[in-house]
């Protein structure tokens, strides 16, 4: 079962998946920073989008508005 584990605006400057070391960071809610886990390069520039991280199974994965892409993550 896929559980919403933060709902919400990234913070700043979104300029898609780079590699293992991008932090994603929410403007606000509880868990603010997640850190990019698998390499994957996707360049898109969006400034504060809305955004989610998805709990699913035993993983966690980062849905950005607008794109049809999303980038495994873990609790920075």
């Amino acid at each position: 079962m896929n559980m919403i584990v933060i709902d919400g605006q990234l913070k700043g400057s979104f300029r898609g998946f780079k590699n293992r070391d991008t932090i994603f960071e929410f403007s606000s809610g509880g868990k603010k920073k997640w850190k990019q886990t698998e390499y994957k390069y996707l360049y898109h520039y969006a400034y504060m989008p809305r955004a989610k991280v998805v709990q699913e199974g035993s993983r966690y994965v980062l849905y950005v508005e607008g794109l049809s892409d999303s980038v495994e993550v873990r609790p920075a």
